[in-house]
Parts: structure tokens; sequence; C-alpha cells
């Protein structure tokens, strides 16, 4: 008998001593690692005010980099939301949301998961620094509250260790993502890049190349388009829209690009099936003027008026749009050229872009 009872004694001494160190432990923990990285701060907002490319730099990645994730909500900014879940123990089930942000300088995201604590929060606070505040500091915090759950405040004794280390490895993964987006700014553009469909076309096309110079490229362009003039007459086509480049190689100092014009025959009516064109090309026409098919698509689409010496910029601009948006594009864009070539090489140029996304199955 005194043995129990030494041994309920012994039972309370742990009870209380777990209880007045658990009440003296922190009710609140916070966490905070920074990054920085050299992209526009417009751009790494757009990244983390949405979950598009939340796979590939979540903290969760770490911990299983088969969780699953489920996006819902507007794409970004307040009420942005994704589920994920995971067979894994270290990752669970739960959900990020945006509930808030501060111009392109914080972000505040709920988080719900199994782990201990209530009012779990996620911030993201952005600041421009470094020579010319060209670079970006990326610092990531997490908040939660305990209150008197004691075992939530014993958790919180580690969660510099369960929730940080996952924090410091997404932060790298985040860096190394951005790395890979172009160094441009697309919110400069005049017009917001969207997606749109493209249909399949019936195309002539006339490949060529220059030295990378204004006169050259003007000179290129204006001879295979002639070529191709020649050939839509000659059987009996119709242009149906306006002249488009196709950019294959934009080197340092040769550049390689497709001359092209969507046809169809003369008469054929608007909205008829798309029929295979017998296009009959003699002599050197052969030679310069290719005749495609395409198959419906979807590309990125902006609009731009002046030289088209700053398409090559506008490009790059397209190109981190869609590595921000989560979205693969295909190898050449391409340029319509609304007001012809001559125009084009002044600042009344007047160019609406694309760049086709790539197709599944595609290398």
């Amino acid at each position: 008998m005194i043995r129990i009872l030494e041994l309920l004694i012994a039972m309370a001494v742990v009870v209380v001593i777990f209880v007045v160190v658990g009440l003296c432990l922190p009710s609140h923990r916070h966490v905070s690692f920074p990054t920085e990285t050299n992209r526009p701060l417009p751009v790494v907002f757009d990244m983390l005010s949405g979950f598009k490319r939340f796979k590939d730099w979540s903290p969760l990645r770490s911990l299983d980099p088969k969780t699953s994730y489920n996006l819902s909500g507007p794409e970004n900014g307040k009420g942005a939301h994704v589920d994920y879940a995971s067979d894994s123990k270290l990752v669970g089930t739960g959900s990020w949301q945006v509930t808030g942000t501060e111009g392109n300088e914080k972000i505040v995201f709920d988080v719900n998961n199994d782990d201990y604590g209530s009012n779990k929060t996620m911030t993201i606070r952005l600041k421009r620094v470094g020579n010319q505040k060209r670079s970006v500091e990326i610092t990531e915090s997490y908040d939660v509250d305990y209150g008197f759950n004691l075992f939530g405040r014993y958790s919180g004794l580690y969660v510099s260790r369960s929730v940080g280390d996952p924090m410091k490895s997404g932060l790298t993964s985040l860096n190394n993502l951005l790395a890979t987006v172009p160094k441009y700014d697309y919110t400069e553009l005049p017009v917001a890049p969207k997606i749109v469909p493209v249909p399949a076309e019936n195309l002539l096309v006339a490949p060529t190349d220059s030295k990378r110079a204004d006169n050259d490229i003007a000179t290129a362009m204006e001879t295979q388009e002639k070529w191709l003039r020649q050939v839509i007459t000659k059987n009996g086509l119709e242009a149906t829209g306006p002249l488009r480049i196709t950019t294959i190689d934009f080197g340092a100092e040769n550049y390689k690009f497709e001359v092209s014009l969507p046809v169809k025959k003369a008469g054929q009516a608007p909205g008829e099936a798309l029929p295979t064109l017998d296009v009959k090309m003699v002599g050197d026409e052969a030679k310069y003027v290719q005749y495609r098919q395409t198959k419906p698509t979807s590309a990125i689409t902006t609009t731009y008026a002046g030289h088209m010496a700053q398409l090559a910029a506008n490009r790059e601009m397209l190109k981190a749009w869609a590595a921000t948006h989560g979205v693969s594009v295909g190898d050449h864009p391409y340029e319509t050229y609304a007001k012809g070539v001559p125009a084009s090489f002044t600042a009344e140029g007047d160019f609406t872009m694309f760049w086709p996304l790539k197709q599944p199955g595609s290398k």
C-alpha cells in the first residue's frame, strides 16, 4: 500500500511540475527566416501571392515531394486557397489561404493543419535592398498561439526545427525557382498578358535569316513577303491576317526567323471547316516558301506599339509571366505586324505578340 501511495505522490509531483513548467512556457511562438533574390519585386509578389507555383517552393516540398495540391478561389491575392494532402505523417492534410496583402510588400496566409496551436499564420514580407534597390529581401515568418494547451506549449520548444527547417528548405527552393524566371518585369507591359485559344490555320511560311541590323532584317522580311504574295496570287488564295514573324533564334549577331501569312482559298466563307489547300509552287517558289497546316493550340498574348527592336525584351517579359504563373511555353514566339514591315521599324509599329504554350507530349 505504501508503495502505491509513493507512486501516486510521484505521479502527482510530475504532473505538477509538467503544469508549472508548461504554464511558464510561451503561449505564442514566432519563427522567421530571410532570403534574397535579384528578380523584380512585382514578379516575386505575383509568384508568392498565389499558388500556381506553390508545389515548387512550398515548405512541404522537403517533407514529401509527392504531396498533392488542389487550388481554388482567385488566382492571386485575398481568397486564393490551396488544399494539400500527403500520405506522410509529417505533412498530412491541410490548407493555406491568402487572407490579406499590402501593396507588393506583404502577404499573409492562414495555415490550417493538424499541428498544435491556433491562429497559425505564415507571413511573407518583401523589401527592396542592395545596390540601387534592385534586389528583393524575402522574409518568411510563422506565428502560432497555444493558449493554455500545455502540450502545444511544449511542442513550441521544437517549432524552430519542426516548422523552421522546412521553411528554410522552402526558401532555398524558392530562390532556385526564381532564378529560372527571366529578370524582366512584365508588369511594365502596357497590356497584361493573358492566355487565349489559337485556331488551326493554313500558313504560307518563308524561313530566312539575316544580320541583327535593322536594315538587314527589314530587307529579309520584305523579300520573303514578296515570295509569299507571289504564291498567294498564283494559287488564287487570300491572306486572312497580317504578316507574321516567328522567332527561331535571336542570336547575338544573327537573327533566324520565319515570315508567314495565314491564307484561305479565295471565296471560302468564314466559319467553314479548315480544308487542306493544294498549293502549287514552281521554280524558286518551292525553294523559299512552305505550306503548313497548324493545329489548334493556346498562347500567351499581349500587344505592343513602337519600334520592333523592343520586341525581344517583351518576349522575355512574356516568358517571365509564364514562369511565374506556372505555364510552359513552346519554343517559338511570333508577332503579327499590323502595319507591315516599313512602319514596324519606326515608333509607329503595331504588334500583337503570341507565345504558344507547350503541348502535352512535346519535348
